[in-house]
């Protein structure tokens, strides 16, 4: 085990410390263990981005086409939907720094600047992310029957 601290900037440990996603950098401290990834946790992030990101093109083109007034919805949907597919992907990339700390409490603004680091890609998160993109409805939904809007 490592004498010097490491620095992890992972979704699943700003999600277990109640941060927003991207938010921090984790300090490790030397001879410590923490999980820093959860591949159920980022699955169901995965879902739930992708489901919001569905529902809210629903909405928009139901505005569009004129069958949606609710102003207050359409704004809550577009909220949601700022997640694309980069955003995904940073649910399977951990980032790790030794020794240097980088991000907003440090002098380090990027972890570029710091002297040793590495980004891991994680395969297996990546595939899921692949499977769940390739399951989101593609077909714009017909407008000339109602039933579209709801059945999605």
């Amino acid at each position: 085990m490592c004498e010097h601290s490491v620095f992890v900037q992972s979704y699943f440990l700003d999600f277990d410390a109640g941060r927003q996603p991207g938010d921090a950098v984790h300090k490790i401290y030397p001879s410590a263990y923490i999980k820093v990834f959860d591949l159920q946790y980022c699955l169901s992030q995965m879902n739930s981005i992708t489901a919001h990101s569905h529902a809210s093109a629903l909405v928009h083109a139901a505005a569009v086409a004129g069958l949606n007034s609710s102003e207050n919805c359409l704004q809550d949907m577009t909220a949601m939907s700022g997640a694309g597919v980069d955003d995904l992907r940073k649910l399977c990339i951990l980032r790790f720094s030794f020794v240097k700390g980088w991000g907003s409490d440090y002098p380090r603004v990027d972890i570029k600047e710091t002297p040793c680091w590495i980004e891991v890609h994680l395969h297996r998160a990546l595939q899921l992310l692949d499977e769940v993109l390739q399951r989101m409805p593609t077909t714009e939904p017909d407008f000339n029957s109602r039933n579209d809007l709801y059945s999605s």
